[in-house]
């Protein structure tokens, strides 16, 4: 996430490449085989010096229960003083309404507000508009506000900040997340995304630091009272790192299937 100037913001560019899916044998192949799920993988991108590529787990059924990244760790963890964007396309096999594409972006510096979010951080946006809408979201600066969801569709304690981050959105912020609390520090959050009255992405985000812990902890994710669009939700996210093959998992869990209403 680019956010907040004064709640203000920087955007990241984008860029995508594909290479040969690797032959890695990870935790979340492991489980499929034990609990009878199945994994599914989107094309692998090139990652500084490894690769990243999205997936989805579906149970016996074909029911989504996961969505979410594999991320080479050495990649992860030395991606240099670049702000740069990487974009993960779906696995063809299976579809998980309302998410079109996964988008992982690094910010070396952080970006604003300071001494919120100024130090160096990944956001992982899942979203749900092709990239030929999210092309056309423009900027928009703060103080003015973009249309806000209605309130039905708003997670408790959740606000939206001003303007528009061009090619992203706007974001609606946790205030119960430890870094607006006296003496908090940031080092990850669950954020939402909208434009024009629409959700349009989920966003996990988390510092450098934060993943140097290689530690792996599920947070639950608070839920609207209703939902705009039909599809699978998650009720939480998990960070996680596997030590064979030494990479990260980052994932929404627990998906749910909600009606339009």
């Amino acid at each position: 996430m680019a956010l907040l100037v004064g709640l203000g913001f920087i955007a990241p560019s984008c860029s995508q490449q594909e290479i040969a899916e690797p032959k890695l044998q990870s935790a979340t192949e492991e489980a499929a085989k034990a609990d009878k799920t199945k994994t599914f993988y989107g094309p692998a991108v090139p990652l500084g010096q490894g690769v990243g590529r999205a997936w989805v787990m579906v149970d016996a059924t074909g029911t989504p229960l996961s969505i979410g990244v594999d991320l080479s760790a050495k990649s992860v963890l030395n991606q240099g003083t670049t702000q740069v964007d990487y974009v993960f396309q779906l696995p063809k096999q299976v579809a998980v309404p309302p998410f079109d594409h996964i988008e992982l972006g690094w910010n070396p510096q952080g970006h604003e507000p300071e001494h919120v979010y100024d130090v160096p951080h990944f956001d992982l946006h899942f979203y749900m508009i092709p990239s030929s809408v999210q092309a056309t979201i423009p900027f928009l600066a703060p103080p003015a506000m973009d249309v806000a969801l209605a309130p039905k569709y708003v997670a408790p304690a959740y606000i939206l900040t001003p303007g528009l981050v061009p090619n992203m959105g706007a974001h609606l912020v946790d205030v119960l997340s430890a870094e607006f609390q006296p003496g908090g520090v940031f080092t990850k959050t669950f954020i939402y995304g909208s434009y024009k009255g629409n959700l349009i992405f989920l966003e996990p985000m988390f510092t450098l630091a934060y993943l140097s812990e290689q530690k792996t902890e599920t947070t639950p994710i608070r839920q609207p009272s209703a939902f705009q669009r039909a599809g699978y939700y998650p009720t939480s996210y998990t960070i996680s790192y596997d030590d064979s093959p030494k990479q990260y998992h980052i994932s929404l869990d627990n998906l749910t299937y909600h009606r339009a209403n």
